[in-house]
């Protein structure tokens, strides 16, 4: 029985066999350094294949050592190349109001003037390749009424079924809104508005460049160009970007965004943007610096609005004198109180632009007639997409009194 449960002590010849087998599976897995070279060609050779059965052959493998022994090898794709936004081409035909100020009724007095909205105040046939902007202030400050908002984003979403795009630019007063809703005020509106109005100003861009042509809200100072520059020479990217990567961050606090908030009173030396009280007297300053750095930024026309024109007239070639080569154009034309005021732009057949202006001195049979017929002239593939400065350029200009 005993033999039964125990086995017999193995014998010196089967010692000395298990010992052999044990030296010959060492010996399989030592790889010396002769032969590593070779082993990692067959591994690379292997890995390559395995890469294309995975239909990961169409891109680059790159094959990145790892410090854990039983995994010595990983497949990484490599990276493409990031694909950066260039510059929207200037649209063929567009209409840019500005500083409305809670009115709607001359938005579409103007919009039917041109064409755009019929007596109805329905959208006309076919827009495609028109663009609208509002360069800011499209609401009211002091009592900012929500239903001028819900405008604006209904003729969004109509416009795009024509093949129209309406672009909005952040004005003072949507920025000194937010503010407040940030503060706790309510602005006269219910708590959902309140939140439902800072979404909407949280989504406008500070500013918006197309070809050659800016548009924004206020002044551009030169600390603000010389931060686009900057951004620019550092990034490669569209200008257009910043939007993202920087001003639209700054909603993390009412201190971060006051640097763009022109302010008039208590401005800090970090501020970009900021009410220029005298612009005369600071173009006369710094018109040179401020020339410069736009030219290196391509832009050779600035459309902007914010300071009231009594006249209501748009003020053009503004401060040209200390501007040299820039095209400002000054464009609140207080058209609340006026009743009309924009300015219309065509891409000519040349690649110049063509520059109508709306008020209730040029308003005429003849400019609407004008005005209908430039928006509605069809024109050639390649006007969209081209651009010249009004230093190369012959840019008319119609403004009267």
């Amino acid at each position: 029985m005993l033999g039964f449960l125990f086995t017999s002590a193995p014998t010196s010849k089967e010692k000395m066999l298990r010992r052999n087998k044990k030296d010959f599976q060492s010996n399989q897995l030592r790889i010396s350094e002769n032969t590593a070279p070779g082993i990692f060609s067959w591994l690379m050779g292997v890995l390559k294949r395995i890469a294309r059965t995975f239909a990961l052959s169409e891109k680059t493998v790159v094959i990145v050592p790892t410090k854990e022994p039983e995994k010595p090898f990983v497949i990484v794709p490599a990276k493409e190349p990031e694909k950066r936004p260039e510059r929207p081409a200037f649209p063929a035909r567009c209409i840019v109001f500005s500083d409305t100020d809670n009115d709607v009724s001359s938005v579409k007095n103007t919009l039917r003037f041109a064409g755009i909205l019929s007596k109805k105040g329905k959208l006309t046939g076919n827009l495609e390749g028109i663009s609208i902007f509002h360069t800011g202030d499209l609401i009211d400050k002091k009592n900012p009424d929500p239903a001028v908002v819900e405008y604006w984003q209904l003729l969004q979403q109509d416009a795009l079924t024509k093949g129209c795009h309406v672009k909005l630019i952040v004005g003072n007063h949507e920025q000194e809104i937010w503010q407040k809703i940030r503060a706790g005020e309510k602005c006269g509106m219910g708590a959902k508005q309140a939140r439902w109005l800072n979404e909407f100003i949280e989504g406008l861009d500070l500013f918006y460049v197309a070809g050659r042509v800016l548009f924004i809200h206020g002044y551009p100072t030169f600390e603000f160009l010389q931060t686009l520059l900057h951004y620019k020479e550092v990034t490669g990217k569209d200008l257009n970007c910043f939007n993202t990567d920087h001003y639209k961050k700054a909603f993390r606090s009412v201190k971060a965004m006051r640097q763009y908030a022109y302010v008039r009173e208590n401005r800090q030396a970090n501020y970009l943007l900021y009410d220029v009280a005298d612009a005369s007297r600071y173009y006369k300053k710094h018109g040179r610096v401020v020339s410069d750095v736009l030219a290196q930024l391509k832009i050779d026309i600035v459309v902007h609005g914010h300071r009231p024109q009594r006249s209501g007239v748009q003020v053009d070639y503004e401060f040209g004198k200390w501007i040299p080569k820039i095209r400002m154009i000054g464009n609140d034309t207080m058209v609340r109180y006026k009743g009309i005021g924009a300015i219309v732009i065509r891409a000519t057949s040349s690649g110049a632009l063509d520059m109508v202006f709306i008020n209730t001195k040029t308003e005429s049979n003849k400019l609407r007639r004008k005005v209908q017929e430039d928006l509605r002239k069809p024109l050639n593939s390649s006007c969209a997409s081209r651009f010249t400065g009004p230093e190369t350029a012959d840019i008319k200009s119609v403004a009267q009194g």
